[in-house]
């Protein structure tokens, strides 16, 4: 007995269904076989900074070391703007074929989603990570003439001076602008903000004595904090760095929520060949065990991550955690707006 198909279940044609399985088998051994050949030519990292800053430094650093791994040059092209979106957005719109990688950090690809409202891409959906290759802690600096000598002696001096205390970034949503915002919600002080261009404003009017202190990058504040023009205390970090080993740790301060290390990696946009995303990642994997790059990042301030930190699944799953806890931080503040 024959029976009809049933309405809404109409059977499809067994030629229509060997067509579409002929298509994806072919789709997948085109990407194969692209994968196979792929790198043929340079590939370009967008960096979302101005040269010489440590982003773009750590990125030239990373460059060279994954050349020497895919066998192709790997060429730094700068694109600055609104706090590193416009770098990000170009990455993000960049052709899903391995050629070209970006740069993004704790600002970029996390804070941003908390400050920016009118952020162009999503971190936690629009890219495929490669991995973290630089972690580097933010700071309590001050000027070197300030009372205080601890931790805990500069919250009192904070609660003494309530607004009087005034305290510099370099723009809010920055990510020196956050760490301070982070202390001060901890300490339960609110200082007096004042906005600069970058960091050199702010240690200079730090060195005049025109404000009190910053929150900064290790990377950042290095060169002062050794040279004895500042003084350093509340590492934001579990432990000391070996880049400042006699600074002690915000723990060892008694404030062991004032955790804010910084990391820096590199994505791809969203969609690459899987074997091409595997290269990639193994490059940048294989780059971080490279002589260069072990010796050159202390150099600026940084150091490579521990390995269980390094992965791009690892990346992402930071992202996430990352985007929540700023977005508490700036929440509490009652808003802040990214820099332009």
């Amino acid at each position: 007995m024959n029976h009809a198909p049933r309405a809404g279940h109409a059977r499809i044609p067994r030629a229509v269904t060997t067509i579409a399985l002929a298509f994806v088998g072919a789709i997948f051994t085109l990407h194969s076989a692209l994968a196979q050949k792929w790198p043929e030519r340079s590939i370009t990292l967008i960096v979302p900074f101005a040269a010489g800053g440590a982003s773009d430094v750590s990125s030239r650093i990373m460059a060279e070391a994954m050349a020497k791994q895919l066998g192709q040059s790997v060429i730094v092209e700068n694109v600055a703007g609104a706090g590193g979106a416009t770098g990000s957005l170009r990455g993000k719109n960049a052709a899903p074929d391995g050629y070209t990688i970006g740069f993004g950090h704790m600002g970029t690809h996390a804070a941003s989603v908390a400050t920016n409202p009118k952020l162009p891409y999503d971190p936690r959906t629009d890219f495929d990570y490669l991995g973290i290759h630089l972690v580097t802690p933010n700071l309590m600096l001050v000027r070197k003439d300030l009372p205080a000598q601890t931790l805990q002696e500069f919250v009192a001096y904070a609660r003494a001076k309530g607004k009087d205390l005034k305290m510099g970034h370099n723009g809010p949503g920055s990510l020196a602008h956050l760490t301070c915002v982070l202390f001060f919600q901890l300490a339960g002080v609110e200082p007096t903000f004042v906005v600069y261009r970058g960091f050199g404003q702010t240690i200079n009017d730090i060195l005049s004595g025109s404000i009190d202190g910053t929150c900064d990058l290790v990377a950042s504040a290095r060169g002062q904090v050794l040279g004895g023009s500042v003084r350093a205390f509340g590492l934001a970090a579990a432990e000391r760095t070996p880049l400042l080993p006699d600074v002690p740790t915000s723990k060892e301060g008694g404030m062991p929520e004032f955790i804010a290390e910084s990391w820096l990696g590199l994505y791809a946009p969203k969609g690459l060949p899987p074997a091409v995303l595997a290269k990639l990642r193994a490059a940048v994997a294989a780059a971080l065990e490279d002589p260069l790059v072990q010796t050159k990042f202390p150099d600026i301030g940084g150091s490579v991550p521990r390995k269980e930190d390094r992965g791009g699944e690892r990346m992402l799953e930071i992202i996430k955690s990352d985007v929540v806890r700023w977005s508490e931080v700036v929440k509490k503040a009652g808003g802040v707006e990214a820099k332009p």
